[in-house]
């Protein structure tokens, strides 16, 4: 008679640490628990990418790095949020709660999985130094050496692809909060512009919010101004 094929006894994967255990379950319970809508839209980045271009133009040596788009991004997003009360408002157990500061989480990729540390009081923050604070988090996210205190708090939630060559995604909410905004790969591309075809930046916005707590209307609104303010950057990062 044939032999009994053996079973092969169940293992875990290579890999899975208590830190991916946790992030799988936090995602877990953001895709169960919310109504998440994403909306997806595209904004002219040309005077964003011209904007850096002047920091980077700044540079000398021993000079800190020039802002990221992330960077310049979060602080506009945070000017932004500050008219739109209910996007960044944390929908806790005892109900709904408006933090007092703009405090936002920004995704990082690190060897241990997706991290997002928050940055405290964005709205008090200089372009250079919320770039020196992300670039510090992040050095200590993929060192693994940020605290609990380092993750919790953020009232919004701002995660990029782009450098990764993706374009639109749908970002998963970082509960308690209700929004999170993706940015994807800004790219060159034929725009009319005044009844001629120009070639401009483009940058795919992809926004996943709490349609429980957050209607259709207002996230597009605040969608729509951000994009703005990514359009037209200067004054709005003006102190």
């Amino acid at each position: 008679t044939a032999a009994t094929p053996a079973v092969a006894r169940a293992t875990s994967p290579a890999g899975i640490t208590s830190i991916r255990k946790t992030i799988a379950a936090r995602m877990l319970e953001s895709s169960t628990q919310t109504a998440p809508v994403t909306l997806h839209r595209r904004c002219d980045a040309s005077n964003l990418v011209n904007l850096r271009r002047q920091f980077q133009s700044l540079g000398v040596d021993g000079a800190p790095p020039p802002p990221t788009f992330t960077d310049l991004i979060v602080k506009l997003v945070a000017c932004v949020l500050a008219d739109f009360p209910e996007i960044r408002t944390q929908w806790l157990p005892t109900g709904p709660f408006l933090p007092p500061d703009l405090d936002l989480a920004v995704a990082v990729d690190t060897p241990l999985g997706l991290l997002a540390p928050v940055l405290r009081q964005v709205e008090r923050q200089t372009v250079r130094q919320l770039s020196a604070t992300l670039r510090s988090l992040a050095d200590r996210a993929r060192a693994g050496k940020l605290s609990a205190e380092d993750l919790s708090g953020g009232c919004f939630t701002i995660t990029n692809l782009g450098s990764l060559g993706v374009e639109h995604f749908t970002p998963i909410i970082n509960l308690p909060q209700v929004a999170i905004l993706g940015l994807g790969r800004i790219a060159t591309e034929p725009v009319a512009v005044e009844g001629e075809v120009r070639l401009r930046e483009q940058l795919p916005l992809s926004l996943t919010f709490d349609h429980r707590i957050v209607d259709g209307g207002p996230a597009a609104r605040f969608l729509g101004a951000v994009a703005k303010a990514i359009e037209n950057p200067g004054p709005w990062l003006m102190p």
